[in-house]
């Protein structure tokens, strides 16, 4: 019973990170899903674990990520996230670009040929309102 249990638990733990990869296919559906609903694509970098057995590292990457996540407008955007451990970032529209300062957030127009906004680093309250207001304003012109 208890070895079910644990092997349950592995199977949902593993499963997110499986599904959060980026690819190809992922970037093709959310293109195709951004143009039917006339939404944006949103890009989000996060940032990865520079020292991973540093608790304060941990939390500053942790904090950076969560800050990033307030700042998308996701009314307004299909989001593909993009981990620093993701295979295929050469995959990444040209606009968009693999490197980079993460944390980061690029949203393109939904075919990917402009650059709608654009916000590097970790955002505090007022960054993140900003940033979700030029991104509502700029669907609201299209």
């Amino acid at each position: 019973m208890k070895s079910l249990l644990l092997l349950m638990a592995a199977m949902l733990v593993a499963t997110p990170i499986a599904s959060a990869r980026f690819s190809e296919r992922k970037l093709e559906t959310a293109m195709a899903s951004a143009s039917k609903s006339g939404k944006f694509l949103a890009f989000v970098y996060y940032q990865g674990y520079a020292q991973p057995n540093c608790p304060k590292c941990v939390m500053r990457t942790n904090a950076n990520n969560a800050a990033l996540k307030t700042a998308i407008a996701r009314a307004d955007v299909v989001v593909i996230e993009i981990k620093p451990e993701d295979a295929n970032l050469d995959k990444l529209p040209e606009i968009v670009g693999a490197k980079g300062r993460a944390p980061r957030i690029v949203v393109t127009d939904a075919k990917c040929k402009n650059i709608v906004a654009k916000l590097d680093g970790a955002p505090d309250r007022e960054k993140a309102r900003q940033f979700k207001s030029t991104v509502h304003d700029a669907r609201s012109d299209d």
